[in-house]
């Protein structure tokens, strides 16, 4: 009988040394890929989903995630649209466990420029918050280049050719804390 009490302790020994062994190495595999998650695939799993966010300019924005790009997200608020990009986001809130998968190829073409020839080509009103100096400027996106942006702004009718009797303000991307715009770019 002792025989058996201790054959029997030693299997469980055994049984438990191999689960705590399995379990930390399921532990280490999990931190192995969450290392390898993008912001963009965490919040490509929130699509649908109300969040909150603070800016660099210290913008709280709380609405539903609506689309997310490689580096922005957009966010519907009262009839409106606001884009933030990644370099201007300071805290993300309300965020579930849910995670989306890598970007597709297109989706990970559509830069901040792509959001702002579409709202360009909508001619949308805009709201364009800069970085820390919490400036608002408003107007319409005359040109979209590779790193910048034209704000036309002033009076002046759209009649004419674009910018024509109008100020036209040049805005690098990394000025920009967010946009928002009543017509969502499609």
């Amino acid at each position: 009988m002792r025989w058996d009490s201790l054959f029997d302790d030693l299997e469980s020994q055994l049984h438990a040394a191999s689960s705590a062994q399995q379990e930390s190495e399921i532990r280490e595999r999990t931190r192995s890929e969450q290392a390898r998650l993008s912001l963009a695939q965490r919040l490509g799993g929130q699509v649908g989903r109300q969040i909150a966010v603070t800016t660099a300019a210290d913008r709280s924005v709380h609405g539903m995630l609506t689309n997310v790009g490689a580096h922005w997200l957009m966010i519907a608020v009262e009839g409106r649209s606001t884009v933030v990009p990644f370099a201007s986001l300071q805290v993300v809130r309300g965020l579930g466990r849910a995670v989306g998968g890598p970007l597709g190829v297109v989706e990970a073409r559509l830069g901040l420029g792509s959001v702002l020839r579409a709202l360009s080509r909508d001619r949308a009103p805009v709201a364009v918050w800069l970085g820390p100096s919490r400036t608002r400027l408003t107007g319409m996106i005359d040109r979209v280049g590779a790193d910048f942006m034209e704000l036309g702004s002033g009076s002046g009718d759209d009649t004419g050719a674009r910018g024509a009797a109008r100020e036209a303000l040049t805005v690098p991307f990394t000025a920009i804390d967010s946009i928002d715009s009543s017509t969502p770019p499609e």
